[in-house]
């Protein structure tokens, strides 16, 4: 074989080998971009997950005792700071403590609430989009 063939073969070789390895970097970056929207969805689909206790409520009607039934899960079964306030007639009671679910249970309290009365709720987040509140404004009142 001559010097130049020889020469040939080794600058196709090296310009083949380049390629290849092109070929794998930008495979490589790509793979990441797609690892990164794979976990970011994850993440969100989570978050969907554990707020679905909370957000079935937005919009919804519903009666006082699914109110206070979210109070005794909200307050009992899981550590949370999501707070539930109830408006009636122009005023706003806070419900944020266990204590609170024995106060909406007694008849004749301030804190009250009526087991067959109506309720819409609404799911308020703070800046960091995290539930902080549920409101629940009496239909008709």
């Amino acid at each position: 074989m001559s010097h130049g063939l020889k020469a040939l073969l080794i600058a196709a070789s090296t310009i083949i080998t380049c390629i290849i390895v092109g070929l794998g970097f930008s495979m490589a970056r790509e793979a990441k971009q797609i690892g990164n929207y794979v976990v970011k969805e994850l993440h969100s689909y989570r978050v969907a997950v554990e707020e679905q206790d909370y957000t079935k409520y937005d919009g919804v009607t519903v009666y006082g005792t699914d109110v206070v039934n979210l109070m005794k899960y909200a307050f009992t079964v899981e550590e949370s700071d999501v707070s539930v306030v109830v408006e009636e007639n122009g005023e706003c009671r806070i419900y944020a403590e266990a204590e609170d679910i024995k106060r909406a249970g007694e008849i004749g309290n301030m804190y009250y609430i009526t087991p067959a009365a109506e309720y819409t709720g609404e799911v308020k987040r703070n800046k960091n989009d995290v539930i902080v509140e549920i409101l629940f404004k009496k239909n008709g009142g």
